[in-house]
């Protein structure tokens, strides 16, 4: 009996909020059967332990404080489960704002590369700008000298030619007594 009292007082202190009749209609859920039949083993064995010639009118009396305690217990599993959902949203967050600090981190990263990326294709075109520039320069030295190997051959092929028609004679006048002198 000093269960059920005891069981009772832990009623009174808790407030209680408005349910609507569509939530009173549902049909129990598997935890409440579960919680409903767990309450009735306890009830049993305290009802054992007690006298054992309680009337019907006392187990009516059971019943709704077995439905007390079926609702304590089902307030404790949702207790149970929102602090878990709170745990579980906290981690979440946390999670969130360490990837919000990567992101931070990453878009950093990226802007440092987009600056690098936009220094090096400056200098990469200054410098093909001056490959073209030396590139330019290679083909009129290129056209000069080729220029100059057509006129060397020219002057190679006409001291041939001259070196061919080596063939004529030169006179010296040495002096009026020998004559004329004939040099090869």
């Amino acid at each position: 009996m000093e269960a059920l009292e005891s069981s009772s007082a832990q009623l009174e202190p808790q407030t209680l909020t408005e349910i609507s009749d569509d939530e009173v209609n549902l049909p129990p859920s598997d935890d409440e059967d579960d919680a409903l039949v767990a309450a009735k083993k306890e009830l049993s064995t305290m009802g054992m332990e007690g006298d054992a010639a309680e009337d019907k009118g006392e187990a009516a009396k059971l019943d709704p404080q077995a439905n007390g305690v079926m609702v304590l217990s089902l307030l404790d599993k949702i207790i149970g489960a929102v602090d878990q959902i709170q745990q579980t949203q906290s981690g979440l967050e946390a999670r969130q704002q360490e990837m919000e600090r990567t992101v931070t981190s990453i878009q950093g990263e990226l802007t440092k590369l987009a600056k690098s990326h936009s220094t090096t294709s400056n200098s990469v075109n200054k410098m093909m700008e001056k490959v073209r520039k030396v590139s330019v320069n290679v083909k009129t030295v290129r056209a000069t000298l080729e220029k100059q190997g057509g006129q060397i051959k020219k002057l190679e092929t006409n001291e041939a030619e001259l070196l061919k028609r080596r063939n004529f004679k030169v006179m010296i006048y040495q002096s009026l007594t020998r004559g004329w002198a004939q040099v090869e």
